[in-house]
């Protein structure tokens, strides 16, 4: 558990710093300061708890990038800036978080050292992208290229979800059609079957048997699910059952290319987002590191920083590995020979987060007509097996 100290220390020059550190222990923030060259005069451990990190939508965390960004821009100083966004936000948790971080940069505190109190709110690499940005002078427009970044990936939620709002409303609505029909309409003509006594065609049987055990099949499909969930759940526990998994993931057909190059899109997005904020390449590929959500992807670059480390390229690290697309390879490669990579990351994520956000909508837009086959060819099973008696009776002949 980290710990937050307030400190005044003196550089080689006689110059007096002063601001809250966070650390395991009082130890540990001395001998930062020691690193840094800076000569301790006082330290105190901050009484202030921890705030609790409320989940909080990506879209409140784009608007108050996007806020901050503009009044820095403008020549606000931070906790003038952070009392306005306050303002802005009126009563939200944000709101409170921002008056939070005000107090903070107020008692000497930088600004990204006051964002690792919500770490869980807004992320690593969000705290990381401060830190260069302050370094560098570039605090107002990182935040700009943090909330553009921020609007992208919620623009392609959004697009996501309102594409599969007709698919799931055509399967909510004929499955809901189909259950009446098992349940109302195929009992109710059982009896009138059996009174008359003829030898019932095979399909009929079928749907007059699954319609009668639907109760045991849903008491055994609910047993099976909570039975392979809690197997999954254990399996994920494992280090060697979570990578398994991922890279199943991976190898689905169409799925499994859509996941790898939007993950792809996401590591190529904030590692140039990084670069063209100051922060180094090993330091870069070390934060992504713990972002990744696919344990194949986090072994990737668990190889890549160890080969930067010895002094090694990204190239030739990709260029070793099959998961890696073939573009890509070719475009670090070329970043890296010609000294712009964070330029040729940028493009590579554009590129394939168009091409994905194209072939999702393709799929997606395929996947209703499908649906309404599939759910329109199974009502019509049941219609065909309930007449096939009816038409066969002898008073019809």
């Amino acid at each position: 558990m980290k710990h937050s100290y307030f400190f005044k220390a003196a550089d080689l020059s006689g110059a007096i710093h002063s601001g809250q550190r966070t650390g395991g222990n009082k130890e540990d923030v001395i001998q930062e300061l020691r690193d840094e060259g800076l000569f301790l005069l006082t330290i105190t451990e901050s009484k202030n708890k921890k705030p609790v990190n409320k989940k909080v939508k990506k879209t409140e965390i784009m608007v108050f990038t996007r806020q901050l960004a503009g009044l820095l821009s403008s020549g606000l100083q931070i906790d003038q800036a952070m009392g306005l966004v306050a303002e802005l936000l009126s009563k939200t948790y944000l709101a409170q978080v921002a008056l939070d971080l005000k107090k903070m940069v107020q008692e000497g505190t930088s600004f990204s050292q006051a964002l690792e109190h919500y770490e869980g709110l807004f992320g690593k690499i969000y705290i990381n992208l401060v830190k260069a940005g302050e370094k560098s002078g570039l605090l107002s427009q990182i935040l700009q290229q943090l909330a553009s970044t921020l609007e992208e990936e919620i623009e392609l939620q959004r697009e996501l979800i309102n594409s599969l709002i007709y698919p799931a409303l055509v399967t909510l609505v004929s499955g809901i059609a189909t259950f009446v029909m098992l349940r109302v309409v195929v009992p109710s003509f059982a009896d009138l079957f059996i009174r008359s006594g003829q030898e019932l065609p095979t399909l009929t049987r079928l749907i007059l048997g699954f319609s009668k055990n639907i109760p045991y099949l849903g008491l055994f499909l609910i047993l099976a699910i909570i039975g392979f969930t809690f197997w999954f759940v254990l399996g994920l526990q494992s280090k060697a059952g979570r990578m398994a998994w991922d890279r199943f993931q991976l190898s689905l057909p169409l799925i499994g290319p859509l996941r790898l190059r939007l993950n792809m899109a996401s590591f190529a997005r904030m590692l140039s987002l990084m670069l063209q904020s100051g922060v180094q390449l090993l330091e870069g590929i070390s934060i992504l590191k713990g972002t990744m959500t696919n344990m194949v992807l986090t072994d990737l670059l668990d190889q890549a920083e160890m080969e930067v480390r010895k002094g090694g390229s990204l190239t030739h690290c990709f260029a070793q590995h099959q998961d890696v697309p073939v573009l890509v390879k070719q475009m670090v490669g070329i970043g890296e020979e010609t000294g712009n990579l964070d330029e040729m990351l940028a493009h590579l994520a554009h590129f394939y987060e168009m091409e994905t956000r194209s072939e999702i909508k393709n799929l997606l837009s395929l996947l209703g007509p499908i649906l309404i086959l599939f759910l329109t060819g199974l009502v019509f099973l049941i219609a065909v097996a309930v007449l096939l008696p009816i038409i066969n009776a002898p008073f019809f002949d």
